[in-house]
């Protein structure tokens, strides 16, 4: 047949997925496998990540467990954005092609430079992997992927107690065997709820709250993290930084009132305690992320921040 009457290539525009029970295990088993593979010798981590008492980090533990890796870390700007002559430099130093570049999409909002970030690791022939675990409806709604490998964390975008879900885009990667399960073997299948519905209450949550802030004029007091909301960005959550007032007494505050507010990486993994990451340390040291999730009561935003603004001025120095 010239042309076939319907699609008969079975590989063409599959997806390469797996899950797992965390994104964690999905990162662990990806990059095992390409150290075990003489694929990567050298990671670069972003000047990012958090570690708690409870959780641990879900970024660094899986690598501490990795053997014969070294692992670089790069700079953020202070909208934790990659910071993109510093990776550069990194990578040029580096003089090797075993190497991969993780990139965080913080709060389901990808990279500003990420095509950048793709074109660089390519013209050093190193891998593009990106941490989705905030972005699983951020990538379901962005056209350009420029990542070689993906993994999610669905617990984190659903009502479930476990899940998480690795994709792997690029040929070469798939031809590695991973642990990883198929969806018709767990119980967390994302794919039992309306994903386009969730994303578009997410993003109206976003652009409400963004509204009331603006509105109010409390920037004396906090402000948004990220300035705009591109069309394809799905938020897991609102960051904001707060500028008057003890954010760690806010959070507590915020939460014995009844309002699920969170602080992300609140705590830098040791590597990072540094002066070299000092950006990183002061964002640390006063960003919060207001709820915008699917179950949301978005009529109690108001409240919510005339509540907030209130914890800011109490406990101001």
């Amino acid at each position: 047949m010239v042309i076939d009457k319907i699609a008969v290539n079975k590989d063409n525009y599959r997806v390469h997925e797996f899950y797992y029970n965390s994104a964690r295990e999905g990162m662990f088993d990806l990059l095992n496998n390409m150290k075990n593979n003489n694929k990567i010798d050298t990671l670069l981590l972003p000047g990012y990540i958090g570690w708690s008492p409870r959780e641990g980090s879900g970024i660094f533990d899986p690598i501490n467990n990795l053997e014969g890796l070294t692992v670089q870390y790069y700079k953020m700007t202070t909208d934790l954005n990659i910071n993109l002559d510093d990776l550069s430099q990194r990578i040029e130093d580096l003089g090797s092609d075993k190497f991969a570049v993780l990139a965080v999409n913080y709060f389901g909002f990808v990279d500003k430079c990420i095509k950048d970030v793709a074109d660089i690791v390519k013209k050093y022939s190193g891998w593009l992997i990106e941490d989705n675990a905030h972005g699983y409806f951020t990538y379901l709604n962005t056209q350009d992927n420029y990542s070689d490998a993906t993994f999610f964390s669905l617990h984190k975008m659903f009502p479930f107690k476990a899940g998480g879900s690795l994709i792997v885009r690029n040929k070469l990667l798939s031809e590695l065997k991973y642990n990883g399960r198929s969806i018709s073997e767990t119980q967390y299948n994302p794919w039992i709820y309306d994903v386009s519905k969730i994303a578009n209450i997410r993003r109206e949550n976003y652009l409400t709250l963004a509204s009331i802030i603006r509105e109010e004029g409390v920037t004396e007091y906090f402000t948004p993290l990220k300035e705009h909301l591109v069309l394809e960005t799905v938020p897991q959550t609102f960051p904001i930084r707060i500028t008057c007032g003890n954010r760690d007494k806010i959070y507590e505050l915020m939460n014995e009132s009844g309002y699920g507010v969170v602080s992300l990486y609140h705590t830098l993994i040791e590597p990072l305690r540094s002066p070299e990451y000092q950006v990183s340390l002061d964002l640390s040291k006063c960003i919060m992320n207001l709820p915008v999730h699917q179950d949301v009561n978005k009529d109690k935003y108001q409240d919510m921040i005339n509540l907030l603004v209130k914890y800011c001025k109490e406990t101001s120095c």
